[in-house]
């Protein structure tokens, strides 16, 4: 082959160079999220810093001719998102890969906004949607989880590039955390994620992952709700909540503001499968 040829090589012909260290093994199943754990900013050296985008856990598994895209609890979610399908389908030209990353709507200014993401979802707009990939668990034959993460990301810029309209890598900063995370208060973003640059990939509740957020939080699993008297199509009045404490499910209170009509409607047609004849409690 002349040097013309060569550099003129299609990525879909390109062999991607696998880390040193990678082990070879067959293409694994879902595989179960790394979870980062609540907590203030590192100021220790050796941590890595991103933007923590406001979106739905994906995971991409990518095969010769099928593309599977997982939830956070390993539910298949690919007929969902035939835009990411096809960005991911383009992008990779079918090289066995594994992706974990976050599905966003960004909005007009290019900020991820969940309520439009749970909107495009509902009405099954998947056009408008961004998959931004953050680490690569597996790359033709190899499994990557036990490198650190470094190594695994600069895989995945390889493998990623500038992407596509629908698939884009999540900026890893080296930067002050501290700094970064002011900046993405002002931006009015979710905050950031600190991660082990040294750390390989771990499932479950992992603290080489530390998540910073702009607001204080925490989740509070609906309990029970009352259907608005009448409407239709029907849609969620309010909420029930509980809080967990010492492994008992308990009452936390009762929410009915803050919600657009358009979600009401949401939440209430993704409770349906959920409702059980006694109470939780």
């Amino acid at each position: 082959m002349n040097q013309g040829r060569q550099n003129g090589m299609s990525r879909k012909h390109k062999a991607w160079k696998i880390p040193r260290g990678a082990k070879k093994s067959p293409m694994p199943g879902f595989i179960e999220p790394c979870n980062p754990k609540v907590g203030p900013i590192p100021t220790a050296e050796g941590w890595d810093y991103e933007l923590k985008l406001d979106g739905y856990r994906l995971q991409a598994h990518v095969k010769p001719g099928q593309v599977t895209l997982y939830t956070r609890r390993g539910h298949d979610w690919t007929a969902k998102f035939p835009s990411i399908v096809s960005g991911l389908q383009t992008l990779l030209h079918h090289t066995p890969a594994v992706l974990d990353g976050e599905l966003t709507a960004p909005d007009s200014q290019g900020r991820p906004n969940f309520s439009a993401l749970q909107t495009a979802i509902h009405e099954d707009r998947s056009g408008a949607l961004v998959f931004y990939a953050y680490d690569l668990l597996y790359l033709q034959q190899h499994d990557l989880r036990n490198l650190t993460l470094r190594a695994r990301r600069a895989a995945l810029g390889d493998l990623i590039g500038k992407g596509n309209e629908h698939i884009r890598i999540s900026e890893n900063l080296h930067s002050d955390g501290a700094t970064l995370f002011d900046a993405a208060c002002r931006m009015e973003l979710e905050g950031i994620v600190s991660k082990r640059s040294d750390a390989p990939y771990r499932s479950g509740d992992q603290d080489s992952w530390i998540k910073t957020k702009c607001q204080k939080s925490d989740n509070f699993p609906i309990i029970a709700f009352v259907e608005k008297l009448g409407a239709r199509p029907r849609r969620v009045a309010s909420l029930y909540l509980g809080r967990r404490k010492a492994g008992k499910l308990l009452y936390a209170g009762k929410a009915q503001t803050g919600f657009r009509h358009e979600d009401l409607y949401f939440l209430r047609e993704c409770l349906d499968p959920h409702i059980i004849p006694a109470s939780p409690l």
